[in-house]
């Protein structure tokens, strides 16, 4: 064969293989998509017993969870397409974890490995297929620690600083006999895990399971990949189970909103005005 003909079946080779690299990564995206969604719904985290013997937040604890996962990943990888063992590892790791801070509650609070502790946490959360109703429910234990004082009145000093921000209380305004709902507003936290939720009128924190704010594995965000994790992990569990064992989602969202209501509006316009008035003077920021 002359150089000539080699050449030109060089670049027939190359014309097409575009359009069947193009074909085989959409094929291959549809695999994925029904296989994540089959694992999402069939797959069963299997019971792998594991003690952690470092001292709890210590460098040399979060090194022994980086080892163990490694290593329990290791032992069920399988090399296929969909391969298990990111989330059998991780589902793993969190059962101590969980178990050892609610043994040392009190020792996270102002702790130096506190940021990494969250960041742990969340990581292994965001690589399960989906999360249990123990991991959904102890978002209310995560959220305690989030630093929001009791006060709204000294919320807002915080929010003029930039260390938390004034968000969206739609669901939060559901009908309760303790309260109107209407004057209920949220914050979240700048890192945007934490939330708490406030009464407007009364200045006192709203901590009722059909209102309270709860903590966000994956906090919001316009990004499609952040937003569809968002909606993995707490916007669905939410839906499931609600915020607590105490009342399901379908009895929140058969309450009465007083969401978009005159006092709500109302409200909210005047705490935005507070909040501006109040970020005018950055000088008690620390």
């Amino acid at each position: 064969m002359g150089e000539e003909e080699g050449q030109k079946i060089r670049i027939v080779i190359k014309s097409r293989s575009p359009k069947t690299v193009l074909i085989i990564l959409f094929f291959v995206f549809l695999v994925s998509i029904y296989g994540y969604h089959r694992l999402e719904k069939d797959f069963v985290y299997p019971v792998v017993p594991i003690a952690i013997k470092a001292d709890f937040l210590s460098e040399a604890y979060f090194s022994e969870l980086s080892e163990r996962y490694e290593q329990i990943r290791s032992e069920h990888r399988k090399w296929y397409i969909f391969d298990t063992s990111k989330a059998i590892a991780s589902h793993a790791i969190l059962t101590p974890i969980m178990r050892d801070l609610v043994e040392n509650q009190e020792l996270l609070n102002g702790h130096k490995q506190f940021d990494l502790f969250f960041e742990t946490f969340d990581q292994h959360v965001k690589q399960l297929p989906y999360i249990t109703e123990e991991i959904h429910y102890f978002r209310n234990d995560l959220n305690r620690y989030g630093g929001a004082p009791e006060q709204l009145e000294e919320m807002i000093e915080l929010v003029a600083c930039g260390k938390w921000q004034l968000f969206s209380a739609r669901y939060h305004r559901y009908e309760v006999s303790q309260y109107d709902a209407a004057y209920n507003v949220k914050f979240i936290s700048s890192n945007g895990r934490f939330e708490v939720v406030y009464h407007a009128e009364t200045g006192q924190m709203v901590n009722d399971p059909v209102n309270m704010g709860t903590y966000n594995y994956a906090p919001g965000s316009i990004h499609p990949w952040k937003y569809y994790q968002h909606h993995k992990y707490d916007k669905v569990p939410w839906k499931r189970w609600g915020n607590t064992d105490q009342i399901s989602y379908k009895e929140i969202t058969k309450k009465q909103s007083r969401h978009s209501s005159t006092e709500q509006k109302k409200s909210t316009e005047e705490l935005h005005n507070l909040i501006k008035n109040k970020m005018s003077d950055s000088q008690k920021c620390r």
